[in-house]
């Protein structure tokens, strides 16, 4: 309650700000408004923070005050929840419309329904989407319709606006085979600059979806941009809040001396960035100041905006009647379930994750799935009974010998009865599903030292003993990965992290849909030494 109540003091602080005007020096002041990761959630979550009609909200009063603004996206308002599969990305357009975009850069979610899907959503748009390193003149869907950079007019100022798309993200996502991907993000980026600069623009913003730690890398080699907007990884840069992944704006040296502003506004429609600046007669930053705004349930939605969103919320409940494939057996998730040994469902989603990304392993908790679907067709509504949550999944690395301290965490809270059978009641949230790996465990030895043995699957699929001084990618959902249920370890020993962004029940969805229908059986993953497993009485639990 109180990080609500500190939102709102800011946000009413923020409106009592002067109006910036040009200075008689040739000075300007500009206020930058952005967004990123919005992944199509336009509604507020469940405790009434976030989504578009609040962001509307802001945005409206924030120009009421300033006399020079901008609102920018720098991409992936794809996938993410059914008003994408609903709308296919037409949501996005009329709600972006609505609320005046200046311009956008594409995020890799932009490209998951390939081309046609993409250029419908730019037909849409009321103003520009820019892209400066993908080459899209083989593309008849696309061609000539994103431009390497867009010249603003603010208030009499020419501001230069520019994009880049990952290369991991555009290879993740579906872009086209027309679509050319350059994936030197600095000469790309540089170029752009030069042809700026001859148009006589010295003021310049780049929208990229490279990430944060891109981000933080490239800009001390660039000269000529004063502002990257991030997406990509849903970090949030605040001053304010406790889960900030970096301070805002971060500030680094570009390779010409001048300072480079980097600013990143969360996920999901919860924040709104605001980026108040200075430059000088020569375009250079002399001053700036901001944070983001928790768009909190006590700011009032703007009423066009909440019609808006409740009439495209219209077609859902249909959509999640869609079926999506058929299983041969019966599923059921829950951690009573699949909290405290192998379980078909748990086999079923850990493979769709290593079908997404190529990883040699896959985990999803225990309790991070519910449901019980019956032999037969499957529903979006039966997977998002499934995928309750909503995680992200993320890629990774880790060790062998990291690896094994994972599944050691994961049998911790595993007790015995007194006949000896592993507990469901004491199941914990710890407990991992697993595709890519088996192994067995002692549930009798003391937490910590209770692994036996470990395999790890080849690419010829036959499983070899894992060696700790070998590295394994691995994929699972952030929550997991970020610490959650007490998994230490991989809050602290995973590295090269990439963020998928692509939302768990909509992976299952294209897996199931691939390769129906399907029928996950008992393989053998993980195994109890000197133990067998509490009789299930069909009781799941929740996490």
């Amino acid at each position: 309650m109180r990080l609500d109540k500190l939102a709102l003091l800011m946000l009413l602080a923020s409106l009592a700000l002067a109006s910036p005007i040009s200075g008689q020096d040739g000075s300007f002041e500009l206020t930058i408004m952005h967004s990123n990761d919005v992944n199509a959630v336009h509604e507020p979550d469940d405790n009434g923070d976030g989504g578009a009609a609040r962001q509307a909200t802001v945005v409206r009063r924030i120009r009421a005050e300033v006399a020079n603004s901008l609102l920018l996206d720098a991409g992936n308002r794809f996938t993410g929840t059914l008003f994408h599969i609903a709308w296919q990305g037409q949501d996005n357009a009329r709600i972006m419309n609505l609320l005046d975009y200046d311009a956008m850069a594409p995020g890799g979610h932009e490209f998951d329904d390939g081309d046609e899907v993409l250029a419908n959503f730019i037909e849409a748009l009321e103003f520009p989407l820019v892209a400066a390193n993908i080459d899209f003149d083989y593309s008849a869907a696309l061609v000539g319709k994103v431009a390497p950079w867009v010249i603003l007019d603010v208030g009499g100022e020419r501001i230069g606006v520019s994009g880049l798309v990952t290369a991991v993200r555009a290879m993740l996502s579906a872009p086209g085979p027309s679509a050319v991907v350059d994936r030197d993000l600095l000469s790309a980026t540089q170029g752009v600059v030069e042809e700026l600069q001859a148009e006589g623009v010295n003021k310049i913003i780049l929208l990229s979806s490279s990430g944060m730690a891109d981000a933080l890398e490239l800009a001390p080699q660039l000269s000529g941009v004063d502002v990257i907007i991030v997406s990509q990884g849903n970090e949030l840069f605040s001053n304010t809040y406790a889960n900030a992944a970096n301070s805002y704006p971060a500030v680094r040296e570009s390779a010409t001396g001048e300072p480079v502003l980097i600013v990143m506004a969360g996920q999901h429609s919860q924040y709104l960035g605001r980026l108040d600046v200075e430059f000088d007669a020569g375009g250079t930053l002399t001053d700036w100041e901001g944070d983001v705004i928790h768009l909190s349930r006590y700011i009032a939605p703007a009423a066009d905006v909440v019609e808006l969103v409740a009439d495209l919320a219209g077609p859902i409940q249909q959509i999640g009647e869609m079926v999506v494939g058929e299983t041969t057996v019966p599923l059921e998730g829950g951690w009573r379930a699949c909290g405290v040994s192998e379980c078909p469902l748990g086999n079923l989603l850990t493979d769709a994750l290593r079908e997404r990304s190529g990883a040699q392993i896959a985990y999803i908790n225990g309790n991070g799935f519910y449901g019980n679907i019956a032999a037969g067709e499957i529903t979006l509504n039966d997977l998002l009974e499934v995928h309750p949550y909503n995680d992200i999944i993320e890629t990774f690395t880790l060790t062998g010998m990291d690896l094994v301290a994972v599944l050691e965490q994961a049998v911790m809270n595993i007790t015995l009865n007194e006949a000896g059978q592993v507990r469901r009641d004491d199941a914990s949230g710890n407990f991992l599903q697993l595709s890519g790996v088996r192994f067995s465990a002692d549930p009798g030895r003391e937490p910590g030292e209770r692994v036996v043995s470990v395999e790890v699957r080849n690419a010829a699929g036959e499983y070899e003993a894992l060696d700790p001084d070998a590295v394994y990618q691995v994929i699972g959902n952030d929550y997991i990965r970020k610490g959650g249920e007490g998994h230490s370890v991989l809050a602290e020993k995973a590295f090269d992290l990439q963020a998928d962004d692509y939302v768990d029940y909509l992976l299952t969805m294209d897996y199931i849909a691939a390769f129906s229908p399907v029928s996950p059986v008992l393989e053998g993953r993980i195994n109890w030494v000197n133990a067998e497993v509490e009789p299930y009485d069909g009781n799941q639990g929740g996490r």
